[in-house]
C-alpha cells in the first residue's frame, strides 16, 4: 500500500506539471500557426499586442508571452505589468544569445531556466521559431515562473512526513519544500542553486554513493526509490524523471525519514486489521442472515419435493419470517396446503399419481376390467345406526375395500352409497389388468373375514359383500364439463359389472360365504390360469339380449 500511495504521488506531481506547462506550449504554437497563416501581422503593433494579451488571459500560469522580431524589437505582454512591454533588446547580451539560438531552430522547444529580476523570480521558458515563406521572422517565447510550478505542487499530496522537491538536473534544486531559495543563490552558472547551496540538509545527500537501491519498489515503472542513512538516520527517497521542459531533465519527488514511513505503514496496518475485521463482521452478519433467510427457503423446498410425491399428511405449515417476502411466501404456501388437503379428500391420491406419472388423461378406448362391490343387507343394518355410526362404518369399510384395490394398482372410481365402483388398465398401461382384479377381490375377501373376527368380538354383525367384475372395451379419460370433470369409464363394460355385482343376489342365495364374488367369461379368460373359478352357467343380464357364461372366484 505505501508502494501504491508513493506511485499515485509521483503519478499525481508528474500529471499536475505537464497539465501547468503543455498549455504553455501548446499557446506558443497556435500563436506562431495564427503568423505564419497571415492572421496575425507582426507589423501591425496593436494587433499583434491585442492577441498577446488575450492569449496571456487564457493561461493564467503564463507570466508573459513575448514577440521577438528579428532586429530584437520586443512586444511582451507582461501578467505583473498588466500591459504590453515595447523595448529593443540589441543591448541584451543574455537576449541576443536566446534569440540566436532559437532562431537556428526548426521546431519550438523548452529552453534553459533564466533568472527574471522583475518578477524576482526563476522561469521555465517555451520557445517557438516563426518562420514564414521559409524565412525566419521572429519568435514567440512563454515564460512560466518557478512560484507557479511550486504552487501548483502544494496541491499534490504525499505521504505524511514527506517532504517535496524539484530537481533541475541532478545537481541544481528548482523547487524546495519550505526552502528559501533567495536571489543570493543565483550563480553566474545558473538560475537555480545546487545542492551544496541550498539549506535542506537531507535533499543534499540525495546522490550519495552510499545509497541504497529499493528492488522491490524500483520494479515499478514509473519512479525509482533508494533509501539513505544520514547523520545515523535513516530516509527514503522517491524520485521520477520528466523529460523534455527545459534543456535539462526535471526530477519530481520527495524524501521521508523511516520513522515516518514506519509510522505510514503502521497507519496502514491498522487499517487493514480494521478492514480485515470489518469484513470478517460481514461475513459473519451475511453468513447469519443468509443463514435466517436459507432455513425457510430450505424448509419450503422439503414440504414442495413431498408435495410433488402427494405425501399431504407428512407436510407440516411453514413457521413466519421477518423477512416480508420470505414470510408472504410461507403463507401463500400454508394457504395451498390446506386447499391440498381438501382437495385430497374428493380426489384420490392414486389417480392423481398416475395422471402425473402418464403426463396426459386424454379420452380413449381400451380394454379395461371393472368392479362393483356391495355390503349385502347394509340398508336393514343402517336403520338401527345414527349417522355418525353410520358414517364411521363406511369409512371404514371403504378404508379396507380401496386398500386391497389400491395395492393391485386399481383406481376407485366412485363411492355409491355402501357401493364401490373401481377400474385397472387406465390410466397406466397394465396388461395384467384382469388378474389384478381378480387378486384384489380374493384380497377383499381375506381383509372383510379378518376385520369380521374384530367385529365378532366386539359383539357387532359381521359384513358380508358381493363382487362383480368384468373385462371389456370402454371409453376412459376426462368426462364432463370445465367446471367439473371426473377421470372416468364410461361403456357398456360398467353395466355388466355392476349387473355381475347384483347377479349375486340371486346365485349366492344358498351360499353363506363372507365375500361372494361373480366374474365374467371375458375377465376369466383374460385373468389366465392363476385362479380358481367354478363355473356357474350362462346367464341372461337385466337389459340385455346375449346370455354371459358367469364363473364363481373361489
Amino acid at each position: 500500500m505505501l508502494i501504491d500511495k508513493a506511485n499515485a504521488a509521483m503519478d499525481a506531481a508528474r500529471g499536475d506539471l505537464t497539465d501547468l506547462l503543455n498549455p504553455a506550449e501548446e499557446q506558443a504554437r497556435y500563436i506562431a500557426d495564427l503568423i505564419y497563416a497571415g492572421d496575425i501581422d507582426v507589423e501591425n503593433n496593436e494587433e499583434l499586442s491585442e492577441f498577446l494579451l488575450g492569449a496571456l488571459a487564457g493561461t493564467p500560469q503564463v507570466a508573459s508571452l513575448t514577440f521577438i522580431a528579428p532586429n530584437y524589437d520586443v512586444t511582451a505582454a507582461s501578467r505583473e505589468a498588466r500591459r504590453i512591454i515595447n523595448m529593443n533588446a540589441s543591448g541584451d547580451p543574455v537576449g541576443k544569445k536566446i534569440f540566436r539560438e532559437i532562431s537556428e531552430k526548426q521546431v519550438g522547444e523548452w529552453g534553459a531556466l533564466f533568472y527574471v529580476p522583475q518578477l524576482d523570480d526563476t522561469v521555465l521558458n517555451f520557445r517557438q521559431p516563426v518562420i514564414k515563406d521559409g524565412k525566419f521572422i521572429g519568435a514567440i517565447i512563454a515564460t512560466i515562473p518557478v512560484s507557479a510550478v511550486n504552487k501548483k505542487l502544494q496541491t499534490v499530496e504525499v505521504t505524511k512526513g514527506g517532504t517535496r522537491f524539484v530537481l533541475y538536473g541532478r545537481d541544481r534544486v528548482l523547487i524546495q519544500q519550505d526552502g528559501n531559495r533567495s536571489q543570493t543563490h543565483i550563480s553566474k552558472d545558473g538560475a537555480v542553486p545546487t545542492l551544496d547551496e541550498i539549506d535542506d540538509p537531507i535533499l543534499k545527500y540525495i546522490w550519495s554513493p552510499e545509497k541504497e537501491p529499493l528492488s522491490l519498489i524500483n520494479n515499478q515503472m514509473n519512479y525509482q526509490a533508494h533509501h539513505l542513512n544520514i547523520s545515523n538516520e535513516g530516509y527514503l527517497f522517491f524520485h521520477s524523471t520528466l523529460e523534455g521542459y527545459s534543456d535539462k531533465d526535471l526530477i519530481v519527488g520527495y524524501w521521508l525519514p523511516d520513522d515516518e514511513a514506519a509510522a505510514e505503514i503502521k497507519r496502514l496496518t491498522i487499517a487493514g486489521l480494521v478492514g480485515l475485521v470489518i469484513m470478517i463482521l460481514s461475513a459473519l452478519m451475511a453468513f447469519f442472515i443468509g443463514r435466517k433467510i436459507a432455513q425457510p427457503i430450505l424448509a419450503l423446498s422439503s414440504a414442495s419435493q413431498k408435495i410433488s410425491k402427494l405425501e399431504f399428511d407428512n407436510v407440516g405449515t411453514l413457521a413466519g419470517s421477518r423477512f416480508k417476502e420470505v414470510n408472504e411466501a410461507s403463507d401463500a404456501y400454508n394457504t395451498m396446503i390446506r386447499g391440498l388437503i381438501w382437495f385430497e379428500t374428493y380426489v384420490p391420491k392414486s389417480l392423481v399419481r398416475k395422471l402425473m406419472e402418464t403426463g396426459e388423461a386424454r379420452s380413449e378406448q381400451r380394454d379395461i376390467t371393472v368392479m362393483f362391490t356391495d355390503i349385502v343387507g347394509f340398508t336393514p343394518q343402517a336403520e338401527n345406526m345414527n349417522s355418525d355410526e353410520v358414517a364411521n362404518f363406511l369409512n371404514h369399510h371403504f378404508k379396507i375395500v380401496t386398500s386391497c384395490i389400491e395395492a393391485e394398482g386399481g383406481t376407485i372410481d366412485k363411492f355409491i352409497g355402501d357401493a364401490v365402483m373401481a377400474f385397472w388398465g387406465a390410466p397406466e398401461q397394465q396388461e395384467d389388468h384382469a388378474a389384478r382384479a381378480c387378486r384384489a377381490a380374493i384380497e377383499i375377501r381375506k381383509a372383510i373375514i379378518a376385520d369380521n373376527k374384530d367385529r365378532t368380538d366386539a359383539g357387532l354383525e359381521p359384513v358380508r359383500m358381493r363382487i362383480g367384475i368384468h373385462t371389456g372395451q370402454l371409453v376412459v379419460g376426462n368426462i364432463g364439463s370445465k367446471g367439473r370433470m371426473n377421470y372416468t369409464v364410461v361403456g357398456d363394460t360398467v353395466n355388466i359389472a355392476q349387473r355381475m355385482e347384483q347377479l349375486g343376489k340371486t346365485v349366492s342365495k344358498d351360499v353363506s360365504e363372507t365375500v361372494f364374488t361373480l366374474i365374467t367369461d371375458a375377465t376369466f379368460t383374460a385373468a389366465g390360469k392363476e385362479f380358481t373359478a367354478s363355473e356357474i352357467g350362462d346367464h341372461n343380464l337385466r337389459g340385455r339380449i346375449d346370455s354371459v357364461k358367469i364363473y364363481h372366484l373361489g
